[in-house]
């Protein structure tokens, strides 16, 4: 399986800089954890190469996956076609956090190696963690 996150660089040489990695195997998770936990590391886009587009000729896949690394805590959301957009029931504790065009409430960010694991998942499975309980967000 294959996934692929980018995420943007806060570089004041560049306002368009960014990054990305493509990874195959679970192991190879942590590295892009660790990227994503850089200060000048933005929100990623994550998504799963296996996946389907929302409809046939379209380059839209049927999901949306976002990481964010801050404060020590890792945040997620997803949605599919299955699924409304949530994120996961998280350490109590972990502040909100509203960045650009994302933003996850307070209690939703997890401990690190909880959002190593669920990429984990995901990277195998294709599909929402199901290591993970989810909360709907309010749009």
């Amino acid at each position: 399986m294959t996934i692929t996150a980018v995420w943007p660089i806060d570089s004041p040489d560049d306002p368009n800089d960014g990054d990305g990695l493509t990874l195959t195997e679970p192991e190879e998770v942590d590295g892009l954890v660790s990227r994503l936990a850089e200060p000048v590391a933005g929100a990623a886009t994550v998504w799963h190469e296996r996946r389907e587009p929302v409809e046939e000729g379209s380059e839209m896949l049927d999901h949306d996956v976002c990481v964010l690394v801050r404060e020590g805590y890792g945040y997620l959301s997803y949605i599919d076609v299955e699924h409304d957009l949530a994120v996961p029931v998280g350490e109590p504790e972990s502040p909100a956090v509203s960045e650009s065009d994302v933003a996850f409430p307070a209690g939703s960010g997890l401990r690190p190696e909880a959002l190593t694991e669920a990429l984990r998942e995901f990277l195998t499975t294709g599909r929402r963690p199901s290591s993970l309980e989810w909360v709907a967000v309010e749009e």
